[in-house]
């Protein structure tokens, strides 16, 4: 079985990764990374970001948070994609592709207007993915 996480480097992200990794852990599953590329338009040409340097910087980031959560032992692996303009899509056929059991998001605290409306792109991973979807928000601060 795998556990999949989308990554964003964001504080709300590096949550859902930790969460991946302790149901990962917990139930004994492969964890997986998903990570959709930018493709940024340079004159003429395409940069997708996806060079070793930013493989290795995307790891780093990847493994920060987990050491950071506790998880620094837990094994992933990365899968990356390119989007050409809808980024969900490409994030789902992603997970699609991985034969998913779990698909762990990150999402920002909601006013309750904000929670009957959602995220737009994260509304869409709700009614296209087939796997159970669990959101994650970032802990509140300690006061």
């Amino acid at each position: 079985m795998t556990i999949a996480v989308v990554h964003k480097d964001s504080p709300e992200g590096r949550a859902a990764i930790v969460a991946a990794a302790r149901e990962s852990v917990g139930r004994s599953d492969e964890l997986l990374v998903l990570h959709v590329l930018d493709d940024v338009n340079i004159g003429d040409t395409v940069n997708t970001g996806d060079t070793e340097d930013d493989r290795a910087a995307l790891r780093g980031e990847i493994q920060s948070a987990l050491d950071a959560g506790g998880f620094s032992e837990t094994k992933w692996d990365l899968r990356t994609t390119e989007h050409d303009g809808d980024p969900v899509t490409a994030l789902v056929n992603l997970v699609h592709g991985a034969g998913v059991d779990l698909l762990v998001v990150g999402t920002r605290r909601m006013s309750p207007i904000g929670k009957f409306l959602l995220e737009r792109p994260l509304q869409r991973l709700l009614l296209e993915v087939e796997a159970p979807i669990l959101v994650v928000k970032e802990a509140l601060p300690a006061e």
